[in-house]
């Protein structure tokens, strides 16, 4: 049988931080709210590069500056009244140069659902049996707004006009047999009594292959499903979260739960909680210029697509890509002439919710403790990167030049809602997004031979579900006078290379552990620490790539197989090349022993994120890790 896409948790909702902030003064004037600034500052900004800074000044920023600019954005009474009416949001924020940030907020006033051909529960299923939802999110609009972040002032404001976007949900019989699972719950029944009384929607989704995992129900990965269903409720939108057992013949429910606010602190929310100044600035400061937007809503709410050529040069780089099928855009890369890459890709990203505390394992013996694939916690996803299951890809390539030290050089940008609503996300995109993604994954290249992975994780995933059954089991976490909590969410990026330094025959591998340097000879898994290093060097020349490890990553090193998931053509690709349910559960469940000195080697970097750790986890932070690959002997 087929699973489905969904989640669980328990629990009261959190206070909002932006109860701490202080929008306005006892008069209900801010000072500072606006101000003018050069054009020549405005129109020489630009998206920043994360190596621009220093003492990781990039990731404070999206720890941090997202929710302090969505509260100034909220400071201003025109956009305050408009989103605190919505029924959902969606947030964006970007590092701008010129001490600048960018940062949109789209939602809709209301939402219609037109039901056709749903058989509710005591309604006979026939085998051929189709439901039909149409949903419309009414007046969507999208506000744009330039932020100076050493002053909190807003020096740019725009708000788009009002329209209606659609989509649409369809159940086969299966999907129908399913629902009736859920409506008929003790909870649901509960809560709603009689669904077909209300306003609601399913968002249920296959889970064929490797995406989901229920320890919850202890189920291998790809065996168990999960389903969300929108209710609106007293003019509050909810989610009726699910996990089922699809492992037998017929479906088995495994947990039901009724989550309010899908996202912690969402823009309406927040809107409520600041107190705005009396006037309004949007006709005093420029509006916000296309190039300026986001990527993910610069067109009016919508991607901004401009993909470079599917082959280019750039800063002594040598690049070739392609469209991603499930493992993100694959790329092929040389410098100054050479091969660094004969394939770069992200097969997966790993996440997990509700686990038990790490205590310094490393992630393959965290998430699978007996080393098989039932994973620790409640739920696991393996997420694809593609355009067919939330979009939408490669965006465009990203310039930067020259700026105080670092050397010119360019990002491939990629974003991915994985899970949502077609290429452009327009569920999640329009404030219906309990359980889809928001990846950002960047590809930095420098003129000096230096390659950054970024990894960016906006949310909300089911951490609102998650947060909310931590909190109501809290009193369960003290022990012998200490107190350890369940993770809430953690996450492993995977960033899979077909190396090539420098040749496209065998690879000498060196690994330094701080002290001194070592060449192993059999594949490995291993974790970093400071002053960590891996070198992957051409036998027969000077060409090497080193890869840095710090404590926030791990390093796969094993032997290039067809049926061995991996990067390119020489691999077999997720969901096209493999059984279902999928066998990868960890890229080192591939170590087997094997020799590596002058082979042909996949290197997997798996940046790992403890998102549980940081603020607002479920939307208004961004949570940023990075990894680092360094060329020498290329000249």
């Amino acid at each position: 049988m087929t699973a489905l896409a969904g989640c669980s948790g328990f629990g009261d909702s959190q206070e909002s931080p932006s109860q701490e902030f202080e929008g306005a003064s006892e008069s209900g004037e801010r000072e500072g709210l606006t101000s003018s600034i050069p054009d020549i500052r405005l129109d020489t900004a630009r998206f920043a590069s994360e190596r621009s800074f220093d003492n990781d000044g990039y990731e404070r920023m999206h720890l941090y500056r997202k929710s302090r600019a969505v509260e100034t954005l909220l400071g201003d009474p025109r956009v305050n009244d408009l989103v605190g009416d919505w029924i959902g949001a969606f947030e964006v924020y970007e590092v701008l140069t010129n001490h600048l940030e960018v940062v949109s907020l789209q939602g809709p006033a209301s939402f219609t659902v037109e039901e056709i051909g749903f058989p509710y529960p005591g309604e006979e299923i026939s085998e051929d049996a189709e439901a039909t939802f149409e949903i419309t999110a009414e007046e969507r609009q999208t506000v744009y707004g330039l932020i100076d972040r050493h002053t909190d002032e807003i020096v740019g404001l725009e708000i788009t006009e009002p329209e209606d976007v659609s989509w649409e949900k369809t159940q086969n019989a299966e999907d129908i047999e399913h629902g009736h699972l859920i409506l008929e719950s003790d909870v649901v029944q509960e809560e709603f009594g009689d669904l077909s009384e209300y306003k609601w929607y399913p968002s249920w989704k296959g889970s064929g292959g490797g995406f989901t995992g229920l320890g919850a129900g202890d189920l291998r990965h790809g065996m168990g499903g999960t389903a969300a269903l929108y209710v609106e409720d007293d003019g509050e939108l909810k989610v009726i979260s699910a996990f089922l057992d699809g492992s037998g013949d017929e479906p088995e429910l495994i947990n039901v739960t009724v989550v309010d606010n899908a996202v912690e602190y969402q823009p309406p929310d927040l809107a409520s909680d600041v107190v705005p100044v009396e006037n309004s600035v949007v006709d005093e400061v420029p509006g916000v210029p296309f190039e300026k937007r986001p990527y993910y809503t610069a067109n009016e709410g919508w991607h901004r697509i401009e993909p470079p050529e599917s082959s280019f040069e750039q800063s002594d780089w040598s690049i070739e890509w392609q469209d991603p099928t499930y493992e993100g855009i694959t790329m092929t890369g040389s410098y100054n002439g050479k091969p660094v890459f004969e394939a770069l890709n992200t097969p997966m990203t790993i996440t997990g919710y509700y686990l038990p505390p790490r205590e310094g394992r490393m992630t393959r013996e965290y998430y699978f403790p007996d080393d098989d694939t039932v994973f620790t916690g409640d739920l696991a996803f393996w997420d694809v990167h593609g355009t067919d299951f939330g979009g939408p890809g490669l965006l465009s390539k990203i310039d930067f030049p020259a700026d105080n030290g670092r050397p010119s050089g360019f990002q491939l940008k990629t974003h991915y809602h994985t899970g949502a609503e077609g290429l452009e996300s327009v569920d999640f995109h329009s404030g219906f997004r309990f359980g889809p993604y928001n990846y950002d994954i960047a590809y930095d290249f420098y003129e000096d031979g230096v390659l950054r992975p970024v990894f960016r994780r906006a949310g909300p995933g089911f951490v609102k579900q998650f947060v909310n059954k931590v909190q109501a089991n809290s009193e369960s976490y003290a022990e012998n006078g200490s107190y350890e909590e369940r993770v809430v969410q953690h996450y492993t990026s995977t960033q899979a290379f077909d190396i090539t330094p420098g040749t496209e025959s065998g690879v000498a591998v060196e690994l330094f552990d701080g002290d001194e340097w070592t060449e192993p000879d059999e594949e490995f898994y291993v974790g970093g620490d400071p002053g960590m290093k891996a070198r992957f060097s051409n036998p027969d020349g000077p060409e090497a790539v080193d890869i840095p490890l710090d404590d926030d990553t791990e390093l796969v090193v094993v032997r290039r197989h067809e049926d061995e998931i991996g990067p390119g053509e020489a691999t077999a690709e997720r969901l096209v090349d493999e059984e279902t349910p999928s066998n990868l559960y960890h890229p080192a469940q591939y170590v087997d022993g094997e020799s590596i000195q002058g082979e042909r080697l996949i290197v997997w970097l798996l940046m790992v994120g403890a998102t549980n750790q940081v603020p607002y986890p479920s939307g208004t932070t961004n949570f940023t890790t990075t990894g680092h690959i360094e060329l020498t002997g290329y000249e």
